[in-house]
């Protein structure tokens, strides 16, 4: 009798388990999509190159994935962890083991899923600094490229001065300008 009431309390915690596990399944699933396509999303923006309107739009479409995929791995995480918790209170210790660790693995799942997610989440400030950044070398650029004319020149009358050997005054002077401009 005992043996019959234990197969019972199987039966009975399995089929519990077997009606939640598609969900549960479903919703890991549809979490980790989710994130596959803010991932997707995120490598348009590198796909932009120097084509700031491309890269804005890409940046804009990833932070809106990224959003899509925190709240579709948070309905995931809820709905397991509540799953779990029901599977504590399984009367079968095989049923309950089983359940736990199908849950459980969903649940890592979800974790590596967080992951890839997780880098995603600042692509804006990163596309702000890496937008300054460019901004930064190419004023940088426009100020080094008169100072190279200016020291060009400056060498040029040097040579000049060092070359000839009765250096005019006015050559003179003009060496000394172009060092001191540059």
């Amino acid at each position: 009798e005992q043996s019959e009431k234990q197969k019972a309390l199987e039966e009975r915690d399995m089929t519990v388990f077997q009606e939640i596990l598609p969900e549960a399944v479903s919703k890991a699933n549809a979490a980790e999509d989710a994130v596959e396509k803010a991932v997707i999303t995120s490598e348009m923006i590198a796909a932009g190159g120097d084509d700031l309107d491309e890269v804005r739009q890409a940046v804009g479409a990833t932070e809106q994935a990224v959003q899509e995929a925190q709240k579709a791995m948070g309905e995931a995480r809820i709905f397991l962890n509540a799953k779990q918790a029901a599977a504590r209170r399984y009367e079968s210790e095989k049923v309950k083991a089983k359940a736990i660790q199908e849950l459980g693995q969903l649940q890592q799942q979800l974790q590596e899923a967080q992951g890839k997610l997780s880098p995603l989440k600042n692509v804006r400030q990163e596309f702000v600094q890496r937008t300054a950044a460019q901004k930064m070398m190419q004023e940088v650029l426009e100020k080094l490229s008169p100072a190279e004319v200016d020291v060009d020149r400056a060498e040029e009358a040097t040579q000049m001065l060092t070359s000839e050997e009765g250096a005019s005054k006015e050559l003179m002077v003009q060496a000394q300008q172009a060092v001191a401009k540059a």
